[in-house]
């Protein structure tokens, strides 16, 4: 393997397009950034929302967190490529396998969510799979597989993730036989599967009628959980829509356009709408939580009035020095 590649130069205007390109996905990634933190401090801090449910959505939180600062890394690099005319194919084989592993994560943290919703709904009275040991049992078990596949591009003899000029990135070769494993691994499976128990799960608490061995304490417990479910899986739906639209323009793409023959403004839009959807899904968490929204909104009146006092208290020693300059000039006139 060469230690670098070297690319053919790019002129001003193409380089001027890809800057203003690489900055708005830079404030698209520091926005999902910034608003996850939030979301994870307020589960952190929040106790009522300290519950084991709470750890899937703070996996979600940072798997999208890891997504965006691999999205930076990667334009970071593609700005020094362009810049240098150097490809250095282990630089790249790192960052493409990053971006691998937080797409496995990400599409993974959605999968297990509604894995977990599944296995509560069907199993309304075992608490044993939805406690916090067994879900720390199965993120362990995710993240493993979302960095232990992205691992294979690294083994094989031939390098199998290059920089490529039409997506300025380094990402899976369009004719690596890996392109449709990570396909299937990282969108086809995961989405077939979260529709298929969004299914079961909702037509299990529509169609399930009353029990009547059960006593009228336990049964209008079981009548509010029906309910919160539907509305957790109309709202996980909504997110299953929104990922569906936000991955498959850029999954046609790298899949069937092999000569590059896609306008270069809807191939840069294909790799921007993953990064927008995800943003709608973290800003979808906070509107439909109203303990989040809240805490967020008091954590924002706080800063706001500790600026205002800050701002207060470095306007009053000019006020004073002005007033100290005054007395001492009345003074001296009246000697």
């Amino acid at each position: 393997m060469a230690p670098h590649e070297v690319i053919d130069s790019i002129s001003l205007s193409v380089l001027i397009s890809i800057i203003l390109k690489s900055s708005i996905k830079y404030a698209t990634c520091l926005c999902i950034i910034i608003i996850n933190i939030l979301l994870i401090t307020s589960l952190l801090l929040v106790k009522r929302l300290r519950t084991a449910q709470s750890l899937l959505l703070i996996n979600v939180c940072f798997a999208c967190i890891f997504f965006s600062i691999a999205c930076i890394l990667s334009v970071s690099l593609t700005i020094s490529i362009l810049y240098t005319k150097l490809v250095n194919p282990y630089l790249c084989q790192f960052t493409g396998s990053l971006i691998l592993s937080s797409s496995h994560g990400l599409m993974f943290s959605y999968t297990l969510v509604a894995f977990v919703r599944f296995l509560t709904i069907i199993y309304p009275f075992n608490k044993k799979i939805s406690s916090t040991h067994y879900i720390k049992m199965y993120l362990i078990i995710k993240w493993i597989l979302a960095f232990l596949l992205p691992t294979i591009s690294l083994i094989l003899p031939k390098q199998q993730i290059i920089f490529q000029s039409k997506a300025q990135m380094c990402t899976i070769s369009q004719q690596s036989p890996l392109l449709f494993i990570y396909f299937s691994t990282a969108y086809i499976i995961p989405f077939i599967l979260i529709s298929l128990m969004n299914l079961v799960t909702y037509l299990n608490v529509t169609r399930s009628r009353q029990m009547h061995l059960l006593s009228r304490t336990k049964q209008s417990r079981l009548n509010r959980h029906k309910l919160r479910n539907v509305r957790l899986l109309r709202q996980f739906s909504f997110f299953t829509i929104i990922f569906l639209i936000g991955w498959t323009p850029f999954i046609i793409v790298e899949a069937f356009d092999k000569k590059g023959n896609i306008p270069d403004i809807f191939y840069f839009f294909t790799l921007l709408l993953p990064l927008i959807c995800i943003l709608i899904d973290s800003n979808a968490i906070i509107y439909w939580n109203r303990t989040i929204r809240h805490q967020i909104q008091l954590w924002w009146q706080s800063l706001i009035k500790k600026t205002e006092i800050l701002n207060y208290e470095t306007n009053i020693p000019k006020h004073n020095h002005k007033a100290i300059s005054i007395n001492t000039n009345a003074d001296t006139s009246n000697v």
